[in-house]
């Protein structure tokens, strides 16, 4: 599993990955981090931090939530240079995307 494929996965299972410092870090679901998934995690750990430093994720895109409307969707502020999107009918995660600069 290449490592886009993996941080997509990862989405799918509501799990997030972040640096705290330089350690890799994660917040899930009960249950969503398989060991299979940790293991990939674990393989790809380096590339991993190299794409959480750099600020790129395979997750720029949203995804849709298959219960709601995309107009039912809630950004967080933005956080470590990237925003959190839910659904605010349903409370799915969507996704990430980066947080754009903005314009004067």
């Amino acid at each position: 599993m290449n490592v886009d494929v993996l941080l997509h996965t990862l989405v799918d299972h509501e799990v997030e990955l972040y640096l705290d410092e330089d350690r890799l870090r994660y917040r899930a679901p009960a249950g969503a981090l398989t060991s299979e998934l940790r293991g990939d995690i674990a393989d790809h750990r380096l590339a991993i931090i190299e794409h959480l430093r750099a600020g790129t994720t395979a997750t720029a895109a949203p995804r849709h939530c298959t219960n709601c409307d995309r107009r039912d969707w809630v950004d967080a502020p933005p956080k470590d240079g990237r925003i959190r999107t839910t659904c605010g009918k349903c409370g799915r995660f969507i996704g990430y995307r980066p947080a754009e600069p903005r314009m004067a």
